[in-house]
């Protein structure tokens, strides 16, 4: 079959992807661009390592897309190595980042400091489970890797935009889980339209997706801000 022929089929992706990853470059000129290249804020090694491995995989992620929608299958697998060997490292990384976060907003008297650490490890243990799933139907079902690796990476993207609420006045008052659920539905809104528009129904990894998503963003700001989160917290990811 020619690239002509499959392109239209997985065009969807391709197109996604270079928007999550345009989202998440533009997520940072206030947290992290202008203040790196001012030096008017230091940052930990960690944060320039975990910071190039999740735009790493972004840029992956659109190389990924597009090679598929090109029909070049076989060197789209070979690269699904490295991103495989990527991801793996994406997992300690992000929770090393979480902890690190949490430590500075205790440092800082900040309120409620692990609000955020629901959120940073809830995105982080759905993005390792989905991958994993994703890995492993690579093969034999290849919609269903499709779907999850897009899902996988969209809980990559909902939290990288939430940075805009930590410096932009119009957005601060805006609750961490409220922006990224804005952030995010739009994409999966798309993905079901895309499915139905494709197929003539919902693919059932999209389905099964929704159904997971949706029930932790609608408990995710009372657990966020319970008391049992509170207590919980410091022992999973407490200061070092």
């Amino acid at each position: 079959m020619s690239d002509t022929a499959i392109a239209p089929k997985r065009r969807f992706f391709f197109a996604t992807a270079v928007i999550m990853a345009a989202i998440v470059v533009l997520s940072f000129p206030l947290t992290y661009y202008a203040p790196l290249v001012t030096g008017s804020k230091r940052f930990d090694l960690l944060h320039h390592v975990h910071g190039f491995a999740f735009f790493a995989w972004m840029g992956l992620y659109v190389w990924q897309t597009w090679l598929a929608s090109r029909g070049r299958i076989a060197f789209h697998r070979e690269i699904g190595l490295a991103g495989l060997v990527l991801a793996g490292a994406m997992i300690p990384l992000g929770y090393w980042m979480a902890q690190r976060a949490a430590e500075l907003r205790i440092a800082a008297g900040t309120p409620d400091p692990y609000y955020g650490t629901w959120f940073n490890l809830t995105d982080l243990t759905l993005f390792a489970m989905l991958m994993l799933a994703s890995v492993a139907m690579v093969t034999r079902k290849r919609e269903w890797h499709r779907r999850l690796t897009y899902v996988a990476t969209l809980c990559l993207v909902a939290p990288a935009a939430t940075r805009w609420t930590l410096k932009f006045p119009l957005l601060a008052p805006l609750p961490l889980d409220i922006f990224s659920y804005l952030v995010m539905d739009p994409f999966l809104i798309a993905l079901a339209l895309y499915d139905r528009k494709a197929t003539g129904r919902f693919h059932p990894a999209t389905v099964l997706c929704v159904a997971v998503l949706l029930p932790l963003q609608i408990s995710a700001a009372w657990i966020a801000r319970s008391e049992w989160w509170s207590a919980l917290a410091p022992t999973l990811i407490g200061p070092r």
